[in-house]
């Protein structure tokens, strides 16, 4: 089954044996006394999280693994280090107490609930006390001080090995305790070095960022982090995810799953949306099925995909209509930032600060040129940018298809797939102020004949659905002509000649849809 809105773990966990098997080295070190520190580095969403539950729950009673995502408690302020403890004293206690230290919010509940645990009474009475008080501490720089001893001190306490993984770290970067503000991440080392029973794994997703906190001679914590990449699914199990969740009575072949690979990449986010999106069709799945389940994860306001990347370029760009300039530009195609000051007219200062303002969202190529780390974000950006509609037919496009598209982008329509999997009788779907224009597409110079059950299936459609209806021909050499169906002629079918084509298809909607001209 395909699972987006949770980590993927236990038999449903796949490829990442490498990186799995690495996590596991560090924790055997641990037990021996030899602990040792990892960096995971990787994009958002391509499976870091599920990576550390997955080691956490193959480790099993061997170890203590605690897991915090920073992302999860935003803004970060010291609040985060008091969550942090709570998450290590939640995996060392709440089974034995039977219920979970965390969602006990009452203070008082909580040093109940925690007091109970035979295992805590064999704790120190001064760890005992900071641990019951834990909800209600001023989070001063020196009470963090203490607080960031806990996982040792339990771990000593209790001959406990422990794991203390932070997803999203590079958020405590700029975090600041204390008057005077005192940084955090210094602190975090200088406590951290000294312990011997616990290991320390960060994650986070702005590489460039997190490369200069675990590699910069200029960091705190340089040479004391092994980086281990957490990159995209190889083909062949990007592939398998897609073949192997798949629904029953929904089968993706194994043709149509590397299509979908080919299309938008080993992502494991990524593919687990597109298989949801390809289950919610009708059976069976075909190429259809998949250009119209990519247009609606991808190339849709509401598209899942779509608002995910909404939110990142909101998160980078912000208010700023240069920045977001910049980064249109390199959707395109990559960019020198000589190529950026020519056509922003930018001086070369501004080109290389909003450069650097987009971060991890872009790359700097060999060959000096600079673009988008993620193409299908490009793909995205390239569609929502004006008369970029035609944009998912050049991805999974047939020739025909791609030719009226790109006509019907030029005259401001948007763009759906209809699929033959949800047994639609249009190729696709014109959008124009909210009007609906189902769109029959033909690889054909005129005139154009059909069957009289497929022209009635059309009609039938287009009336259920309260849509008007055209009949798009694309000649061999690209010329793109649209038809009225009004103008068919009945032969043994119906036939569409020259004489049916539609002069201004704006005019022509906009009468067809005003009701007092409907026919």
């Amino acid at each position: 089954m395909y699972q987006t809105t949770l980590p993927v773990v236990g038999a449903e966990f796949r490829d990442r044996e490498e990186q799995l098997a690495r996590i596991v080295r560090a924790v055997e070190k641990l037990r021996a006394g030899a602990p040792e520190w990892l960096a995971l580095l990787g994009s958002r969403k391509v499976g870091k999280t599920s990576l550390l539950l997955e080691a956490s729950r193959q480790l099993g009673d061997h170890v203590v693994f605690a897991i915090l995502d920073v992302f999860d408690h935003v803004p970060v302020t010291a609040e985060v280090i008091r969550l942090l403890v709570l998450r290590v004293v939640e995996r060392v206690f709440a089974r034995e107490c039977g219920q979970s230290l965390e969602a006990t919010i009452d203070p008082d509940s909580y040093r109940a609930v925690l007091a109970g645990s035979a295992r805590f009474a064999r704790l120190p009475g001064d760890l005992r006390q900071l641990l019951l008080g834990l909800r209600e501490l001023d989070l001063a720089a020196p009470t963090l001080a203490a607080l960031l001893q806990v996982p040792e001190r339990l771990s000593e306490a209790l001959d406990l090995a422990i794991v203390v993984a932070i997803d999203e770290f590079q958020e405590l970067v700029d975090l600041r305790v204390g008057r005077p503000a005192r940084e955090v991440l210094p602190m975090l080392r200088s406590a951290w070095q000294k312990h011997r029973r616990v290991a320390y794994v960060v994650s986070g997703s702005a590489r460039r960022l997190m490369t200069d906190q675990v590699a910069s001679d200029r960091s705190p914590f340089f040479g004391h982090f092994a980086l281990l990449e957490i990159d995209a699914f190889a083909e062949a199990d990007a592939i398998a995810l897609l073949v192997e969740g798949a629904v029953p009575d929904h089968a993706v072949s194994r043709q149509l799953a590397a299509r979908a690979v080919a299309t938008i990449g080993g992502n494991p986010f990524y593919l687990q949306l597109l298989g949801e999106q390809l289950a919610g069709l009708a059976p069976p799945l075909d190429e259809g099925a998949l250009k119209e389940a990519l247009s609606r994860l991808v190339f849709h306001r509401t598209g899942r995909l779509a608002m995910f990347f909404e939110a990142e370029l909101a998160r980078v760009v912000g208010r700023s209509a240069q920045a977001l300039a910049v980064l249109e530009q390199l959707a395109r195609a990559p960019r020198r930032p000589a190529d950026l000051q020519s056509a922003l007219r930018l001086s070369s200062s501004s080109a290389v600060n909003y450069l650097a303002r987009l971060g991890d969202v872009i790359r700097r190529r060999d060959d000096g040129r600079y673009e988008l780390t993620d193409p299908v974000m490009a793909l995205w950006l390239k569609w929502r940018a004006p008369g970029g509609a035609a944009v998912p037919m050049t991805v999974v496009g047939d020739d025909d298809e791609r030719d009226v598209a790109r006509a019907l982008a030029d005259l401001g329509f948007e763009l759906v797939y209809q699929s033959k999997a949800s047994r639609g009788a249009f190729d696709l779907l014109a959008i124009r102020a909210g009007v609906m224009v189902g769109v029959q597409v033909k690889r054909s110079a005129l005139p154009l004949h059909f069957t009289a059950a497929a022209w009635k299936r059309m009609e039938a459609e287009a009336r259920r659905l309260g849509w008007l209806w055209i009949v798009a021909a694309a000649s061999p050499d690209g010329v793109v002509t649209f038809l009225d169906p009004a103008r068919g002629r009945l032969r043994k079918g119906v036939g569409l000649s020259a004489s049916a084509a539609i002069v201004n298809l704006l005019a022509w909607v906009d009468d067809a849809s005003t009701p007092r001209r409907r026919r």
